[in-house]
C-alpha cells in the first residue's frame, strides 16, 4: 500500500455491490430492488399500509393496492410517487407505475 492509497476515500459497500451486480446478466434488474427498501419512506406510512411494490421489470413498477378506492386515489399520485422513488434512489429506476388490486400481501 502506498502513502497515497492510505489517504484515498474509502469505497462504500453499496458502490461495490452496484458495480458487481452491473456486470451480471440480470444484475441491472437486481440493483434496482432497493425500491423495496425505500418504499415506505418515499410514499409515506399511510400509503404503504395500503399499497406495496410487487415487481419491477424494465422500469415498470407493479404496485399492488388493497382495494379499488386506493387504486383510484393512487392513479392521481403515480407521477409523484415515481418522482419520489427515483429521487430516493438517486437515479431514474422507475419509468412507470402500474397499479393492480390485490387481496393481501
Amino acid at each position: 500500500m502506498s502513502a497515497g492509497d492510505r489517504h484515498a476515500r474509502p469505497t462504500r459497500l453499496g458502490e461495490i455491490l452496484r458495480a458487481a451486480l452491473a456486470r451480471l446478466p440480470a444484475g441491472r434488474d437486481l440493483a434496482h430492488y432497493e425500491v423495496w427498501t425505500h418504499w415506505e419512506s418515499a410514499v409515506g406510512p399511510a400509503i404503504a399500509r395500503h399499497a406495496w411494490p410487487e415487481r419491477l421489470h424494465r422500469g415498470v413498477l407493479v404496485v399492488a393496492v388493497d382495494g379499488p378506492e386506493w387504486m383510484q386515489e393512487l392513479q392521481f399520485l403515480k407521477r409523484e410517487l415515481q418522482a419520489r422513488l427515483n429521487e430516493r434512489l438517486g437515479r431514474p429506476v422507475v419509468r412507470q407505475i402500474y397499479l393492480s388490486v390485490s387481496t393481501g400481501r
